[in-house]
């Protein structure tokens, strides 16, 4: 399984983690080392902020950031589930991926969490709350060249969606 997930060249998998890295801003920490541990894990894992100074006692009672912890398990849920399909999409059916398919594939999945987070936030879980952790998971990634209007998880007509994936130096220099 970690194989799969995570070594094998068949199957895209490094591609598609480094999508994953690419996206996750910096100012939330180091992206993990991805193994089998973390993946099965993700959904108990949590960032803790930046420490100001290296006090042990401080860093015991921090609270975990929830919309860094947040959008890291939906990065790797995401890009775990889609290295496995791809796979099954290989060995049963035969499919090829091309690497810009599998880019915009990635992309999709990520574009659709984040519309369904502001679909939640407008029409079920309408709480102050839930708007503020949704804020915090997706501002930093979210592409826009003007600052986020402030109801922009709820608002129908402001256009959002991730950054798209950085072109790599080999496909930057053609």
């Amino acid at each position: 399984m970690e194989h799969i997930l995570t070594e094998c060249p068949n199957n895209n998998s490094s591609l598609i983690w480094s999508l994953a890295k690419d996206i996750w801003p910096e100012n939330f920490g180091a992206w993990p080392r991805i193994n089998i541990g973390i993946i099965l894990g993700c959904g108990s894992v949590n960032i803790n902020p930046h420490r100001q100074n290296d006090e042990h006692e401080n860093h015991r009672n921090q609270k975990p950031h929830k919309g860094a912890s947040r959008l890291l398990k939906i990065l790797i849920a995401e890009s775990a589930y889609l290295i496995w399909t791809t796979r099954c999409d290989r060995t049963i059916n035969g499919t090829t991926l091309t690497k810009q398919s599998i880019i915009k594939r990635w992309s999709l999945i990520i574009n659709k969490r984040l519309q369904l987070d502001r679909l939640t936030a407008r029409k079920i879980n309408r709480t102050p709350s839930f708007l503020k952790l949704i804020t915090s998971t997706w501002h930093d990634i979210i592409t826009l060249h003007e600052p986020l209007p402030k109801n922009w998880a709820i608002a129908l007509e402001v256009l959002v969606g991730i950054k798209p994936p950085r072109p790599s130096l080999s496909e930057a220099t053609r």
